[in-house]
């Protein structure tokens, strides 16, 4: 069943990205990115406990933020080998990633609930308000790093692996939080991240967009 819905999500997704446009187009490729991120990660993280190296409890504070924040963010690499200014800002692509990502691990979820009695419906909504924010805050994290970094062009690798393991303490706090008495910071933790990411990138978008604007129209100059 996971598998149908996957590929039925897949499908039409890609007859989108082919109609689409320049950014917007590569804004959807992002995201569906995530669908397949997510798709590699559960098979790595399955061989892993299918094959006893790990419990299935240690390896959502372990292996598994190290495997998904690393599937999620590997297409933000792409940035670093163009100059090109983008209408839509790097931090964006990181964050659909994020997104696609967390979608298609709530149909998973929605599949364990089925055969339950209540409705899986205030699980999902909890699951939107939490696990879903966190995939999108630490890919969008990277992606942010990956703004910074062409702009200064100055240790590119180390800012990058740094925002990398920050991306993964943060998703593996979250997992150790939310399974433990301490579930309460699990739950408010994500919340408080997107609050303060999106106060960042309200500050920072004005002026990047009107830099794109002012190189945009140079360029019709010239």
């Amino acid at each position: 069943m996971g598998e149908a819905i996957f590929i039925g999500t897949l499908i039409p997704l890609i007859f989108l990205i082919i109609l689409l446009k320049g950014e917007n187009r590569l804004l959807m490729v992002f995201f569906t990115w995530g669908l397949l991120a997510f798709a590699i990660s559960l098979s790595v993280n399955n061989f892993l406990v299918g094959n006893s190296f790990v419990t299935i409890k240690e390896l959502s504070v372990s292996w598994a933020p190290v495997i998904e924040e690393l599937t999620k963010a590997l297409p933000l690499l792409y940035f670093l080998f163009t100059s090109k200014d983008r209408r839509i800002p790097i931090v964006y692509y990181g964050i659909a990633a994020g997104v696609g990502f967390a979608i298609q691990e709530n149909y998973i979820y929605i599949l364990q609930h089925l055969g339950e009695d209540q409705s899986p419906i205030l699980f999902i909504l909890s699951r939107c308000f939490t696990s879903c924010l966190i995939h999108g805050i630490t890919t969008g994290m990277i992606g942010y790093g990956l703004m910074l970094v062409r702009k200064l062009r100055e240790m590119v690798w180390p800012m990058l692996f740094g925002l990398y393991t920050l991306a993964v303490t943060i998703h593996a706090l979250y997992n150790l939080y939310i399974t433990t008495h301490y579930q309460y910071i699990g739950m408010i933790m994500p919340l408080v991240l997107y609050l303060l990411g999106y106060a960042v990138l309200k500050i920072n978008d004005e002026p990047e967009k009107e830099l794109v604007l002012v190189r945009t129209e140079m360029e019709k100059i010239n």
